[in-house]
């Protein structure tokens, strides 16, 4: 566990303030309490809390916005933009808990409440008209009246407590008595109570324990709920905020070290979004966020995630993503803030240029909370972006090459290492997307959350593992390699072991080795940028005993035709170009890509194209693959004709 939360650090705070037996907040508080029972009501660990809104949006913050949307128009758009959306919900019916019926949870009743009750509560604060905070007020009466807001499945509750929560603290000034007192009994019996019961008994695989974003989530939700009625529920607020503290970098330990979020960009968005609303939280209501803003990785995380968009603007949808569109979060605004990235809010106000252009990519959920966190820091320049950047992930390691912008027919490609054996990943080790003229050529297929109710998708045991036999989420549907027809091996990791990103042609090299487990006694993969609109992937191959051959498969959406070594690519009028240059003799075929039974969501508009060699000598086989927008770069033998072995890469 990261240093600076010492166990015995956490032993010292629970003996100075112990749990208390039976149903916390039992004491009726005097409606007239003396100074020293107010001082001690205001307090969190002995140390002043700040006064109500203390969660996401401070009442200096808030004066900041205002005066700053007289001279930001962009804000000001935004601003508009939130009366539109209040005023939309001041007319939307409640949402009845018989609902839940329609899904298998109550998740995505929990996201509707976040975004209903961050619109209605900011709408209320930013215009100071009563109708916004009074259809906040029914929409919280409502969700608080649920008989349970599913603890079975507990994001549904951590994404509930968030609703309430803001609501309760955005609003606490003009919220009735009765109201307030029905939202803190809610918040402890359907939340809060929970957790002080999890923290306790609760195993390493629990929600408050486990490594996954649902720690994270969780956790957040249960601390921003504490906070909201810390006034009233001191023991029970130190009780949980000391737990969740202590349990979270169990989760957060995996940004490190450049900010890659394991379980791919999508999770992403959901991690590192309620990781803001927890530091903004704590920092807001404590002045301190006990040294989480300080772990390694996640100072870096934003960037990260920035730096591997492709020029179209779309992610890397590897590992259980369902789209490649990128995040329309305000955690950019946060973190830019944070850690004084102004490159993150220039990148983040254009997103919301093109949203107020065009609402079609409005997103619900958390978005207004781009408002609060606003951020008008400009950046002297935009930077080129460099030809090699490298993510050194332990879990998901990444690569991205990109050709100069001003450089015509100009490359993008990232790929992956990774260990396939954890939540939400796919057999993919080796695998990449790539895109010249504003197309996407290399996909990755992705996820569709139907598939997450197929039997044993969860299971990621090496070759047993029932997830590895639907089609998108094993090494058939991504672009890698196949050995003999064979699974990857799920334990297996791929490791990058050697780049160069200052090199006349960047590089970089994974060894996927420990992916083909009894395959291959070695599996290394490089990627070469031989020129700006010219990428070369190579792969050495040497088979154990047995072993007969090796697959190259690549997935596309484009309109593919074969001419032996060569393929042509053709979408919206633009075209690529792939080349085997060695082995001599190979060729490529290309066939439709299908899912592999009913039961999965279908698969429609992909083609695979293949390429399949026998080492001449049975056992040792180089692939040698170039591919461009450029016809005549694929064919420039000044440059192809001079290729040379991994080892020799410099």
């Amino acid at each position: 566990m990261y240093s600076f939360l010492k166990r015995a650090y956490f032993i010292l705070i629970l003996f100075l303030f112990p749990s208390y037996c039976g149903s916390y907040g039992a004491e009726k508080i005097s409606f007239q309490m003396n100074d020293a029972a107010m001082q001690e009501r205001n307090t969190l660990f002995n140390e002043p809390v700040q006064d109500h809104p203390r969660l996401l949006f401070s009442i200096q913050d808030e004066q900041r916005i205002k005066q700053l949307k007289h001279k930001d128009p962009l804000l000001k758009e935004l601003i508009a933009l939130l009366k539109v959306k209040a005023d939309q919900l001041l007319k939307t019916p409640m949402v009845r808990y018989e609902l839940r019926a329609r899904h298998s949870d109550l998740l995505m009743i929990s996201r509707e409440h976040v975004y209903r009750i961050i619109t209605l509560s900011l709408a209320y604060r930013m215009f100071g008209d009563n109708k916004y905070a009074k259809r906040a007020e029914e929409n919280l009466i409502n969700v608080c009246n649920y008989p349970d807001w599913d603890p079975k499945h507990f994001l549904d509750v951590a994404e509930m407590t968030e609703a309430v929560a803001i609501g309760y603290d955005w609003l606490y000034n003009v919220l009735s008595n009765d109201t307030k007192g029905l939202i803190r009994k809610s918040l402890k019996e359907k939340a809060l109570n929970r957790a002080v019961q999890e923290y306790a008994t609760g195993d390493a695989n629990s929600w408050a324990k486990r490594e996954t974003n649902w720690n994270v989530v969780c956790n957040t939700g249960m601390i921003m709920g504490a906070l909201a009625i810390a006034d009233d529920e001191r023991p029970m607020a130190e009780k949980i905020i000391t737990e969740a503290v202590a349990y979270l970098p169990n989760s957060l330990n995996y940004y490190a070290p450049d900010g890659v979020w394991y379980e791919g960009m999508g999770y992403w968005d959901y991690t590192s979004t309620n990781l803001a609303m927890l530091l903004s939280s704590l920092n807001i209501s404590l002045g301190h966020d006990y040294g989480l803003s300080e772990m390694p990785g996640i100072s870096k995380t934003a960037d990260f995630y920035v730096s591997a968009l492709s020029p179209t603007g779309q992610m890397f949808n590897f590992a259980d993503a369902v789209s490649t569109a990128p995040t329309n979060s305000p955690v950019f605004f946060y973190f830019s803030r944070r850690y004084n990235q102004p490159q993150l809010a220039a990148f983040y106000r254009a997103q919301l240029s093109k949203i107020i252009k065009s609402q079609s990519r409005f997103a619900k959920w958390h978005f207004f909370l781009c408002i609060p966190w606003y951020d008008n820091a400009t950046t002297a320049s935009v930077e080129e972006k460099p030809a090699l950047n490298i993510f050194e992930d332990v879990y998901n390691p990444m690569m991205v090459f990109n050709g100069k912008s001003t450089s015509e027919n100009s490359i993008y490609l990232i790929a992956k290492g990774g260990v396939s054996n954890l939540p939400h990943q796919h057999l993919d080790i080796g695998s990449f997307v790539l895109e010249t003229n504003g197309v996407r050529w290399m996909d990755d297929p992705g996820a569709t959350a139907d598939d997450y109710a197929l039997p044993g998708f969860w299971d990621y045991a090496p070759v047993t593992g029932q997830r590895w036999k639907y089609f998108r989420y094993n090494n058939f549907s991504h672009n890698t390699l196949s050995i003999d027809n064979h699974l990857q091996y799920s334990a297996g990791k791929g490791k990058i072991i050697k780049y160069d990103e200052n090199a006349a042609q960047a590089f970089g090299i994974i060894d996927m080795t420990a992916t083909y487990v009894n395959l291959a006694s070695k599996v290394y993969r490089g990627f070469k940028l031989l020129s700006d609109n010219l990428m070369l992937i190579q792969d050495e191959v040497n088979l154990a005993p047995g072993s007969k051959q090796v697959e190259w498969t690549t997935i596309t959406t484009a309109a593919v035709t074969v001419n032996g070594n060569t393929a042509t690519l053709q979408k919206d009028g633009k075209s690529l170009y792939l080349k085997i240059i060695a082995p001599a003799g190979a060729t490529f075929t290309t066939t439709e890509a299908m899912a592999n039974s009913s039961d999965e969501s279908p698969v429609t508009g992909y083609s695979l194209i293949k390429a399949t060699v026998s080492p001449a000598d049975g056992t040792n086989q180089t692939i040698q693959i170039v591919m461009s927008s450029d016809q005549n770069a694929i064919n420039n033998t000044n440059i192809t004709g001079d290729l040379t072995p991994l080892k020799n890469w410099k």
